[in-house]
Formats: C-alpha cells, structure tokens, sequence
C-alpha cells in the first residue's frame, strides 16, 4: 500500500520512470515501464533484481547482445483472432523483424553454457522459435520488402504480361515522341511521364489539337498539356488491367499467410511478451549502470540498513557538474525503527527523506538502487508519505489541515510492516501547540511499531527521541569554523539549528545577540548548548575508539605473526631432529665399516704387532674424530632448541599480555561525584547520569545527550530526584510572546555581500518559521539586478518557501522581495 496517490511525483519516481523508457528499444517495453509498481512480494522482488543484476553484467563485458529496435506486432497478432481478415504486407514485414530479434537472442543465450545467466535464461526458454511461419514469411517476402514473383504461379505470369506490355509501350511512346520532336511539338529536354497511372507525352498547349489521343492534365502555368497518344491508348488498358489482376494476386497471398499465421496466434504473443520484457530488463539495467546503483541484500523482514546512499536524480545532476554527492548511512532495525533528524535549515535533512523513500520505492519495484555494497533492504508492506505542501483551495484545506489529515490516516492504517516518511513534522501552526501535537502523534505511532524517518526542528521532539524506547536522533552537521552545511547525517545525536552562532558569525549587534538569549531564556538555550557539545564530544569519543581499534587490530595481527611463527618453529625443531638422527646413523655406520676394515687388515697381516697397533692408532683416532663430530651436532641441535624455547616463551608472554588484566577493587567514595552518580549543572533543573571521568571534567549523559563538564559546575543530587525528572523529562515550554511582539518580518540587505545576504535571509526564515510568519519582505534594491537573482535562486533552495514575487509598484516593485511561507 502506498500513500498518497501522488506519491510517485512526490518523490520523483516519475522521472525515473521517463529515464528507464529512454532507453528501451521498442513501444511495448515503455507500457512495461509505465506499469512499474511497488510490490510487497519476496520473491517476485528477488526475480525482478536478479534479472537486472544478470543483464548490467552482460551491458558491462558482453559487447555483441543483440539490443535492436524493433516494431509493434501487438495490433497485427490481434487481427490473427478475427474471421475474414488479412494482415497487411507491412504487418507482416514486422513479424518477421520480431523474428529475427527472437533468433538473436536465442543464439546469444545458446552460447552461455555455463548458465550465468540463470534468470534471464528462464526468459529466452520461453520463445518457441516458429520456423515454419519465418521460412514461410521469406519465401513469399523479399528481403527489401516486396512480394516476390515466385510467391505464386499466377503472380509470376501477370508480372511477366506487365513488364512485356510496359516494354511495348515504352517503344511506342519513343517513336512517337521522335516525330513530335521533328515537328517541334515537344521540347528536346522532355520525355515520357506518368500522370494518374497512365503513360503520357507533355505536349505544348499550342499543338494538343494536332494530336490524337486523351488529355490527362494540364500544367500550372498552362503551357504544357499532358496527351496520352491514341496510338498507346490500349496498351496502357491492358497495363492497367495487369496492375489490378497483381493488386488481387497479392491479396489473395496476404490471405493465404494470413491463415497459416492463425495457430500460431499465441505462440507470437508469447515471444513478443518476452521480447518485449528482455527489452525491459535491458533498458532497467542501462539506467542503473547509468546512476551507479547495485543490488543490495534483501530482507524479508522490514528493516532499512543503508550504506552510502545517493539520491538517484540529485547524483545525476551532479554528474553533469562534476560534483560529488555526500552520501548518507543508518540503520533501522526492530529496536530502532525511527530515526528523527533535525539540524540547519538547507541542511540536507528533506534530500535524506526524499532519496529513503525513493531507494525504498526502487527496490520494492525490482529496481537497483544507488547504495554502498554492505547496504541491507528489507521489505514494508506499506510505504507513507508526509512531504511539501497539499493545501487545496477546492477542498477548503490549509497545509497543516492537509498535513493533519496525513497524520489521521497514517494512525488508523499502520502496523509493524509500515514504513513513515514525515517531512517538517509539527510545522504550520503554533510552535508550542504544533510541536505537542507532533509528540503525541509520534508517540502513537511508536507504539504501533512502525518505522520511520522524520525531520523537525522542534527541541520537545528531540528530547522525547532521546527519553524512548524504538526512537533515536539523527543530526546534519554543520562546519562549525565556516558555519556551513556538510551535508553529512550523524546518527545518534540529535542536531542543532546554529541560529545564535550563524548571527554572531555573519556580524549581527552583539546587543541585539544577547538580547535574542535572554528572551528565548536559560532553558532553551542550555538544550542548544548541550547539543553542540554533544557533537563535539561525540566526535572526541569516535576518535578515541578508531584508536582502540586501531590498536586490537595491531594486536590481533601481532598474535597471528606470533601463531605463526610458534609453528615454523615447531616444524624447524622435528627437522632438526630428524636431520641429527640421521647424521647419527650415517657415523655409526661408518664406524662399523672402519672397525670391519681395520680387522680384515689384522687377519690379512696375520696379527703382526706393528700392523696391529697401527690399526688400534686409526680406530682410536677415528673414535675421537666422531666423538668431536658427535658433540659439534649436539651443540648446534641444544644451540636451535633453546632458541626455539626461548622463542615460544616470548610468544607467551605477549599473548598473555592481550589478555583482560584482572578487574582493580576500588573503594567509591560516595560523597563525591563517580561514575554512575546522578548530577546537574548547577543552577539548572536537567538531571544526568556521569559515564566516565577525566581529571577536571565529568562526561554526562542526559537522555542519549552526552556533554563533557567542569566538576566545579556540576552539583549530586539524589536517585529520588533523578527519577522524577525521568517521569517529565519531556515536558519543555518555551515562552514566545516577547518573540512575536518584537520580531519585524523585514530586512534591508542593500550594500552587503551575497555571502552575508544569504545569511541574514536565512536567520529571518528560521525566525520567521518559529514565530509562525507567513510572510517576509527583502529589501534589495533594483541596481543591475544580480543581488536580487542570487537573493532568488537561493529562496528557491529552501523547503519552508512555498512562493516569493515583486512588491506592489507602489511600494517598490521589483526592488523587493514578499516571500509567502509554509
């Protein structure tokens, strides 16, 4: 279910729509793109995606697929079903172009032995190649279009009788014409033409009554009259006659195909379908390569992992200029369904919401969509949109009466399969009674398990995400140093409008500044305070973890080095053994043969003494050469294996210094301010809880806002007290009314720099916005007219602008700007 009706203009499905038809190739392939619509279906999705996914492959590294043009058949295919009706020669000429593509393409699928293609082979399976209707086709149609003489024996003699009759009378006529020439009747440079499908002279008028035969025609200027010469009157009867007797010869052959067309009625429709769907599939996958999208995983459930996603259309545009779009990341599960972002106007927060539900829309559609490669999409049942302005003079409705009736349908219709898309929630009406209303609605919704995106720039709003189960905060962050839009969505930290700083920055009375502060009192300006040193400390702690990270990665592959090098020791220490073991058999061995050598030399000199204590001297001096050989072996093997040992101790002691250190007893004095304590800033009323320490600062979480703060401004306070504050912790009033009294819904920018225009515009916007103006004038002068464009072009950027045109004549004219408001 999708809401509202006009949801695919909303989010700019459309243009998608006309982009993907651009590329389709035949008429029946763009009414498949128009009937392009959501689905809830699992596995239709996962075959709509992984059709498309199988041709961008085949776009990317197949150069020789057959993506041709080809004509519409469907009309002709209908006729097939009516009695008594012939298709016309061109018909039938584009039945055959349909065949020849059907042939194409089941040639080039024939060569995918492999089957990398499964889905798309699926398609091709299903054409029945008719060959008898093609051969048919080609034996009664030439290839230029034209039946042939053979296509039937009674055919082939009339043509036979035409070109013999149109042969007599071009003779005729030529003889003629010579004798007209003679007589200067006709000019030298004219010959034989064609008038009503008759073969005629052009005669001077002056000279037609000197010839017999039928005037056909006259010229515009009247001098040249066009005779048929009695002489091939009746030839050019017969010629006629012949042209009649070709026309019904062929229409009987037209009859006769058609006929033999008729039971292959359905196997044409079939193959024309499919034809017509590869050529869908083929123009999805063109404009996919063209955006860049992937194929993500797809979920059954409902859930909405996005990695660096880009609006398809604003990724385009940028394209052109060569500029890069700043991708966007977050996640919504089951215990964090909805993501309410706030931040700086022209922020980014609408192209955010806009491009979710867009990607949304494109892969429930069987579309890839422009996101990162660890991107997961689940699937809603049910997508609800909140966007722009639908105030309707007809329906006596005004935008918040319009955004109001959104709400009411959104409650009675949504569930835990529903995804909600609400931009400016709250906005159109009183800021105090607008932003309880939101709460209330966005409370219900909570409880129906719904997911969501929301962007509002209501504090009550943030603060209610911050206190509930099921609702985090996003912000856009701005760059603090140049007061500017990143562009950049951070989640888990609710964003801050930079009202006061952008002021300040862009040089406006410092009185006036201060006088904004005490008017909009302490509260509201402690939650802006706490928001900006949110970010700055969520910033702080996100570097102090990608050190941690940076750090156990070391580790962990200090430890694998470690593993791994403890393992070639162990395979060094059994070669080693086994290489002295050896060496040790191959001594032994040659102290047998030396001990068997020296007796065969004993018994062979019959014992003689001198031979005999020469033969002891060798023995004993080969013995004491293998004890020195023996014990160099053995120092080198005691040498390695107490290297080795002394290796695998190092490695121990490392991985013993990896692990978790035994938890330190520390005995918590109570009477000051620990981890865990409950505080406050002094002089305030918001209750928190300290995370963590430093030497002069606590770190303090209030709700899922967390501030780094002096100790000498924070004061205990009680767990009583704390709980209390829990039970209300959202219960924010802002006192407006000085606000409205003072504010002035005008602004003179004559003699400042675009740059500072813009700014002080921006600034009254917001104001404007809050109070509830609904119109402002810009005083800019007429000059050569460029502030006053700029000044335009940048109102048109704004989402809170519903329309701004010149002042009355009387007041002004074009030298100031009356901006309407949402």
């Amino acid at each position: 279910m999708i809401y509202p009706d006009n949801f695919e203009q909303k989010i700019g499905f459309d243009k998608i729509k006309q982009m993907i038809s651009q590329e389709c190739k035949g008429e029946a392939a763009k009414l498949l793109v128009e009937d392009l619509k959501f689905s809830n279906n699992f596995e239709y999705i996962n075959t709509l995606l992984n059709e498309t996914d199988e041709m961008m492959s085949i776009c990317m590294l197949k150069d020789n697929y057959p993506a041709q043009n080809y004509p519409e058949i469907g009309i002709a295919i209908n006729k097939l079903k009516i009695e008594g009706t012939s298709l016309q020669l061109f018909e039938i000429i584009n039945i055959r172009q349909v065949l020849e593509q059907a042939k194409s393409l089941k040639h080039f699928f024939k060569l995918d032995e492999k089957n990398q293609y499964p889905f798309l082979n699926k398609i091709v399976n299903q054409i029945s190649f008719p060959n008898y209707l093609y051969d048919r086709i080609n034996s009664v149609v030439s290839k230029n279009g034209t039946i042939k003489d053979s296509a039937s024996q009674n055919l082939k003699e009339i043509r036979k009788s035409l070109n013999d009759t149109q042969t007599n009378i071009t003779k005729k006529l030529n003889n003629v014409l010579s004798a007209f020439k003679k007589e200067g009747w006709v000019s030298k440079d004219l010959s034989a033409t064609y008038v009503n499908g008759r073969l005629v002279l052009p005669i001077e008028t002056i000279h037609k009554r000197k010839i017999k035969g039928l005037i056909h025609d006259e010229s515009a200027s009247g001098k040249t009259s066009y005779i048929e010469p009695q002489e091939v009157v009746e030839l050019n009867n017969t010629l006629r006659e012949l042209e009649i007797a070709e026309n019904r010869e062929i229409q009987k052959i037209l009859f006769e195909l058609t006929d033999d067309f008729k039971p292959y009625r359905e196997e044409l429709l079939t193959l024309y379908e499919n034809i017509a769907y590869l050529d869908f599939v083929w123009a999805k996958a063109k404009f996919s390569l063209r955006i860049e999208a992937i194929v993500p995983k797809i979920d059954k459930d409902p859930v909405l992992d996005l990695h660096k996603a880009k609006h398809p259309l604003l990724f385009l545009n940028f394209k052109k200029e060569k500029k890069e779009v700043v991708p966007s990341s977050f996640y919504l599960n089951s215990e964090n369904r909805i993501l309410l972002i706030s931040g700086p106007n022209a922020g980014g927060k609408s192209v955010c919401l806009k491009a979710t539900a867009l990607l949304t829309y494109m892969n429930q559609c069987g579309l890839p969509t422009s996101v990162g490669g660890n991107t997961v999409m689940g699937i809603f049942d049910k997508i609800f949109l909140d966007i722009g302005d639908q105030q309707s003079i007809e329906n006596d409705l005004s935008t918040y009466s319009s955004h109001l009736l959104n709400m009411k349908y959104f409650l009675k219709n949504s569930d835990s399969r529903t995804l909600i898309l609400i931009d400016e929630f709250g906005s159109g009406t009183d800021p105090i009674l607008g932003g309880t209303l939101a709460e209330a609605i966005l409370e219900e919704l909570n409880t129906k398990n719904v997911f969501g995106l929301i962007t509002t720039h209501y504090s009550n709003l943030k603060i209610f995400a911050s206190n509930t189960p099921g609702i985090f905060n996003g912000a856009m962050l701005i760059d603090q140093n140049k007061m500017e839009p990143t562009f950049i969505l951070e989640t888990g930290i609710p964003g801050s409008s930079y009202a006061i700083e952008i002021a300040s920055r862009i040089g406006l009375d410092q009185k006036i500044i201060e006088n904004t502060k005490l008017k909009a009192g302490d509260e509201q300006i402690n939650i802006d305070k706490f928001l900006r040193r949110l970010i700055r400390d969520k910033k702080y702690w996100e570097k102090k973890r990608q050190k941690i990270r940076i750090q156990e990665k070391k580790i962990e592959e200090l430890v694998e080095k470690n593993i791994e090098e403890l393992e070639k020791l162990k395979t060094s220490r059994r070669q080693i053994l086994d290489s002295a073991k050896k060496q040790s058999e191959q001594m032994l061995a040659d102290v047998n043969r030396q001990i068997e050598n020296t007796i065969r030399q004993i018994k062979e000199s019959n014992a003689d003494k001198e031979i005999s204590k020469k033969a002891r001297q060798e023995i004993e001096e080969f013995k004491e050469d293998f004890k020195n050989s023996l014990s160099k072996e053995q120092d080198e093997i005691e040498r390695k294996y107490n290297h080795y040992k002394k290796k695998q101790k190092e490695i121990e002691a490392k991985k013993a210094a990896t692990q978790k250190a035994k938890p330190e007893i520390i005995k918590i004095d109570e009477n000051k301010i620990n981890i865990g304590s409950k505080v406050r800033i002094k002089g305030q009323e918001v209750i928190g809880e300290v995370i963590d320490l430093g030497e002069k600062n606590a770190v303090v979480s209030f709700g899922n806002m967390y501030s780094s703060i002096a100790f000498e401004k924070l004061e205990k306070v009680s767990e009583t007290l704390y709980k209390q504050q829990n039970r209300s912790a959202s219960n924010l009033h802002f006192n407006y009314n000085e606000k409205v009294l003072n504010f002035k819904p005008y602004i003179d920018v004559r003699g400042d720099r675009v740059e500072e225009c813009l700014k002080k515009i921006s600034n009254l916007i917001d104001e404007a916005v809050m109070l509830s103006f609904k119109e402002i004038k810009i005083l800019h002068g007429r000059g050569n007219g460029i502030l006053r464009q700029y000044i335009r072009d940048y109102l048109r950027t704004l989402p809170e602008v519903e329309s701004f045109h010149n002042e009355d004549i009387r007041f002004g004219g074009d030298g100031i700007t009356i901006v309407k408001l949402r």
